[in-house]
């Protein structure tokens, strides 16, 4: 992408030096002699080179800001594209959460079930509303035109929507470290306590 902005740079660049040389003359020619009609022509055809360059400068403004236009909404495009490869991975991380909770925690002695069952249910709920998500995301990108929006917010949207699925992936992460911590936690509590019993002569 940045090599193309560049390439666009290049070309305004060399476009408003063709357009800036085109309206002068190649080299000025003044008379020698001081005669009025000499003098009238000349500013007759400076006038003339002044207003043909003006024009050539106002096609290449409004040229240039379609040029400004199109790079934003191709711009805009890349951002959503990358926003729903983002959405993607995020889901995928998702669906295998609720699983891995089961294996890790199932034989865990220091949690209580309530807090493993407590811990599933959030992770799966999270799950279900991220697949939700995406299926919003696949009509408003693809082709559906039910709902009448312009292109940019439609980019706008898919983007919005990606980013919510990626936070409730890593809302799940959140929730999976809290039951973690709380199991390192009560471990290293009846560690200690084992070793308090110890010296105290308690086997």
């Amino acid at each position: 992408m940045k090599r193309n902005h560049a390439r666009w740079l290049t070309a305004i660049i060399t476009t408003a030096l063709l357009l800036l040389g085109a309206g002068l003359p190649a080299k000025a020619q003044f008379p020698v002699v001081n005669d009025p009609a000499h003098m009238a022509e000349t500013v007759t055809q400076a006038r003339k080179d002044f207003e043909e360059f003006r024009k050539q400068a106002e096609r290449f403004s409004k040229q240039t800001q379609e040029w400004a236009s199109l790079y934003s909404k191709v711009s805009d495009l890349i951002s959503a594209g990358n926003a729903v490869l983002d959405a993607a991975k995020a889901l995928e991380d998702l669906s295998k959460i609720p699983d891995a909770v089961i294996r890790q925690q199932r034989d865990n002695k220091f949690l209580y079930d309530f807090e493993k069952l407590r811990c599933i249910k959030q992770t799966t709920s999270l799950m279900k509303q991220g697949m939700n998500l995406v299926s919003d995301l696949r009509k408003i990108a693809g082709s559906d035109n039910s709902v009448q929006m312009s292109q940019g917010d439609r980019y706008g949207l898919v983007k919005e929507l990606s980013d919510k699925v990626v936070s409730l992936r890593n809302k799940a992460y959140q929730i999976v470290g809290y039951y973690n911590k709380l199991s390192q936690s009560r471990s290293q509590e009846a560690t200690t306590q084992r070793l308090f019993d110890q010296l105290n002569g308690y086997k």
